[in-house]
């Protein structure tokens, strides 16, 4: 089975390795698909912000914060 540029060998998995696998690409899946909806919010969040006239601000540093200018890490 090829995956994008990834190769896996299927043929010699058992039907429980299957399932594991299966399992395991669902919750990579849902952490991922929830990472972009906080993403998302947070941008949408920003402008909206802006748009009332309110500004992010870094508390140490004093740097504007804008749309896109941060990373959403999952610690899992």
């Amino acid at each position: 089975m090829r995956i994008g540029r990834i190769m896996i060998d299927t043929d010699n998995m058992s039907v429980e390795e299957l399932k594991t696998l299966e399992h395991e690409f669902h919750k990579i899946r849902r952490r991922k698909e929830q990472a972009e909806s906080f993403s998302r919010r947070l941008n949408e969040l920003i402008a909206e912000a802006k748009a009332e006239g309110f500004t992010f601000v870094d508390k140490d540093f004093g740097q504007v914060i804008m749309g896109n200018d941060f990373t959403v890490f999952d610690e899992q």
